[in-house]
């Protein structure tokens, strides 16, 4: 398979280090939310939320692309009408529009806080109830998007639509 049709997609569950990121360099890679601090390299940036990145102006700084389902300055819009997605499922859309095949996902744990633990800044942090409606967006997604194969590199991931194949996360 081409190598650009290929992409990883690092969220900032638990899970997420610099390390992970670094250990990504050279391949096609999208990143949700904070993650772009640790790699300001990456292709693309995704962030939904208007007040996330009004919070984190410095975000509309990252050279690759830009997107939310929100129309927002300087940022690309992406699948208009998902502004209810979270950031992880728009991320599977961006990549898929971008031609995609294969997809892994890195840090998508859906449990516990962010690797930079939980926001002090205003945010709220995603409650329980919040993450069960997330992981149906997932689902949602991934039934009509069977084009796309997906495996999820989070081990202990609450997130299950997607097969884990650690193999073919290395």
């Amino acid at each position: 398979m081409a190598a650009d049709t290929e992409w990883n997609i690092c969220a900032p569950g638990p899970s997420m280090s610099q390390r992970l990121v670094d250990s990504l360099k050279g391949q096609r890679v999208a990143v949700v939310g904070l993650v772009f601090e640790l790699a300001p390299w990456a292709d693309m940036l995704i962030a939904n939320d208007q007040e996330w990145w009004a919070k984190y102006p410095h975000a509309h700084d990252f050279k690759g692309a830009k997107f939310s389902a929100n129309r927002i300055r300087g940022v690309h819009l992406c699948e208009p009408g998902a502004t209810n997605w979270c950031s992880g499922v728009l991320a599977l859309q961006a990549v898929s529009n971008m031609g995609a095949t294969v997809v892994r996902l890195h840090g998508f744990d859906h449990h516990g806080s962010h690797y930079f633990g939980p926001y002090t800044n205003g945010l709220t942090n995603t409650p329980d109830h919040t993450r069960l409606i997330h992981l149906r967006q997932f689902e949602n997604w991934q039934r009509v998007n069977t084009h796309l194969q997906v495996i999820n590199c989070t081990k202990g991931s609450a997130l299950k639509c997607f097969p884990f194949e650690e193999a073919a996360c290395t």
